[in-house]
C-alpha cells in the first residue's frame, strides 16, 4: 500500500514539474522577443524653433529602427526618421561626426534661398 502512495506522489510531482516547465518556457520566449523601442508614435515634422534638444539612436538588437527623440518645450516627441525633417537631422548629425557638444548647430533654422537681387552698377 505504501508503494501505491509513493507511486501516485511521484506521478503527481512529475505532472507539476511538466506544467511548470511549459509555463515558464512560454513566458521567457515572450519576453526575449519583445522589441524595446522607445518611440511608438512618430510625427513627420515639428517646428524647428520648438526643439530644445534631440537624441538619435541607431538600430539596436532589440529595436530594429532608427529613433529620433525630440525634447520640446515641456514635452517629448518622436520624429519619423524617414520624413524630410528626420533625414535632415540625421544628415547634420553625421556631418558633425556625432559630436554631442556641436549638436545645437543642427537645430538652427536654415534660411531658404529666395530669388537673388540683381547687383547695382
Amino acid at each position: 500500500m505504501a508503494f501505491r502512495t509513493l507511486q501516485s506522489n511521484v506521478c503527481l510531482l512529475l505532472l507539476i514539474l511538466a506544467c511548470l516547465h511549459f509555463s515558464t518556457e512560454n513566458s521567457t520566449a515572450a519576453i526575449s522577443f519583445r522589441e524595446k523601442c522607445e518611440c511608438v508614435e512618430e510625427t513627420d515634422s515639428v517646428q524647428w524653433r520648438k526643439i530644445k534638444d534631440y537624441t538619435i539612436r541607431q538600430k539596436e538588437p532589440l529595436c530594429n529602427k532608427v529613433q529620433i527623440k525630440l525634447q520640446l518645450s515641456g514635452k517629448q516627441a518622436c520624429l519619423n526618421p524617414d520624413s524630410k525633417q528626420g533625414k535632415k537631422l540625421q544628415k547634420c548629425w553625421k556631418r558633425i561626426k556625432f559630436n554631442t557638444q556641436r549638436k545645437k548647430i543642427c537645430l538652427k533654422l536654415q534660411k531658404k534661398n529666395g530669388p537673388k537681387k540683381p547687383k547695382r552698377l
